[in-house]
C-alpha cells in the first residue's frame, strides 16, 4: 500500500498500492498519477496555515470548515519532504479552469462542490479566489490526515494547502460564492482489503457537513455546480452525496455536473444558464457504498475504528483512522 511522504527531515519513503482506487469521481487518468516525487520546503506553523484558509466567523459558510488535516501540522514551523502537487496534471487542468470561471464572474445563486484529487480542489479553489471579481468562501472538508503508511494520500492536499494561497472574503462581504472542495480519494480502494499495517484515512462526508436545503434557500442558493475531472470516467456523484443531492433535488434546488474540460472552454460573462443548461444532472435514488456493510468489515475497523498511526509532521502525536463522519 501507499505510504506517506511527510515523514520528518531524515526519512522519504515513497510507494504506491497497486491496486486501482476506484470511485465514481476518479476517472483513469487521474489515478494513475502517482504521489509526485517529494522535496523539502518549509512547513509554516499550523496556527498560520489555518489563519489562511479560516473565513470570517460571521461568514455563513464558516461553521462547514473543517481543519482535521491541518492538525497534522506542528505547532511551529519545520523543514520536511512535501509531494511536489505543481507536477500532477490534474493540479495544472483545475488552475487553468478556475481562471475561465472567474473570468466569467460568478453567479450569486449558485454553490459550487468541486470534488476532483485533493490537490487539485485546493489548487482550483485557490485560484478562483484569488481571481474573481466577487468574494468567493473557500469551505474545506478534509477530514482525515496524513499518517506513515496512509491508505489514500492525504499529504497531497495538506501539500496544496500550504503551497497554496487563497483570498479570504472580509468579514463584511455579504453575498460571497460557496466553493466546498472535496477528496475525490475519501472512499477510494472501496473494493479492497487494506493489509494489516496500513492506517486507513479514508472518510464519509455526512449530512452535516454540507448545507441543507433550507440553508441554501437562506443564502439565495437555487442551483448547485458540482465539478469532476472527467465526464468521460464519472457518471454520477460520490456515494457519500446521494442522499443530499436527492434533498437539493426535491427542493427545487437545480444539479448540474460539469468536468475540468468543461470549464476550461471560454465562457461569456452572464451566459451561465444557458452554459450550464446542458450538464443538468438528475440524482437517483440509489444503493451507495454507505449500505454496503461488507465495506466495514473489509476495512477491518480501521475506518473510524481503531487503527491508529502517527501524524509525520507533529512528533509524538499518535491518531485514530478517518471515521464515517470523518474526524480525527
Amino acid at each position: 500500500m501507499r505510504r506517506a511522504l511527510l515523514l520528518g527531515p531524515l526519512a522519504l519513503f515513497t510507494g504506491a498500492c497497486s491496486l486501482r482506487p476506484w470511485t465514481p469521481s476518479t476517472s483513469v487518468a487521474y489515478w494513475s498519477e502517482e504521489t509526485p516525487a517529494a522535496k523539502y520546503v518549509t512547513v509554516p506553523a499550523q496556527p498560520d496555515v489555518i489563519a489562511r484558509w479560516q473565513l470570517p466567523p460571521t461568514n455563513p459558510w464558516a461553521r462547514y470548515e473543517k481543519y482535521t488535516l491541518l492538525t497534522a501540522l506542528d505547532s511551529v514551523p519545520r523543514t520536511a519532504p512535501m509531494p511536489d502537487i505543481t507536477q500532477l496534471e490534474v493540479v495544472n487542468k483545475a488552475n487553468g479552469a478556475a481562471a475561465r470561471v472567474a473570468a466569467a464572474g460568478l453567479p450569486n445563486d449558485t454553490m459550487w462542490l468541486v470534488d476532483l484529487r485533493g490537490a487539485a480542489s485546493v489548487a482550483f479553489g485557490a485560484q478562483l479566489s484569488r481571481s474573481a471579481r466577487e468574494p468567493v468562501s473557500l469551505v474545506l472538508t478534509f477530514n482525515n490526515w496524513p499518517a506513515e503508511n496512509e491508505l489514500i494520500p492525504a499529504e497531497e492536499a495538506l501539500a496544496a494547502l500550504i503551497a497554496f494561497q487563497p483570498k479570504l472574503p472580509a468579514a463584511n462581504d455579504v453575498g460571497t460564492r460557496p466553493v466546498f472542495l472535496l477528496d475525490a480519494w475519501r472512499l477510494a480502494y472501496r473494493f479492497d482489503v487494506p493489509d494489516d499495517d496500513v492506517t486507513d484515512n479514508r472518510y464519509i462526508l455526512n449530512g452535516t457537513d454540507l448545507p441543507d436545503p433550507s440553508t441554501l434557500r437562506a443564502q439565495g442558493i437555487r442551483r448547485v455546480v458540482y465539478v469532476v475531472e472527467d465526464l468521460d470516467e464519472t457518471e454520477q456523484e460520490e456515494d457519500d452525496l446521494n442522499a443530499i443531492f436527492l434533498q437539493y433535488q426535491a427542493a427545487g434546488v437545480s444539479i448540474f455536473m460539469v468536468d475540468l474540460n468543461f470549464l476550461a472552454r471560454p465562457i461569456e460573462a452572464g451566459r451561465w444558464v444557458e452554459v450550464l443548461g446542458p450538464r443538468y444532472y438528475y440524482c437517483e435514488h440509489r444503493h451507495t457504498l454507505l449500505d454496503d456493510s461488507s465495506f466495514y468489515i473489509r476495512a477491518r475497523g480501521g475506518f473510524g475504528g481503531v487503527h491508529s498511526g502517527p501524524s509525520p509532521l507533529r512528533g509524538g502525536v499518535h491518531w485514530g483512522g478517518g471515521g464515517r463522519g470523518g474526524g480525527g
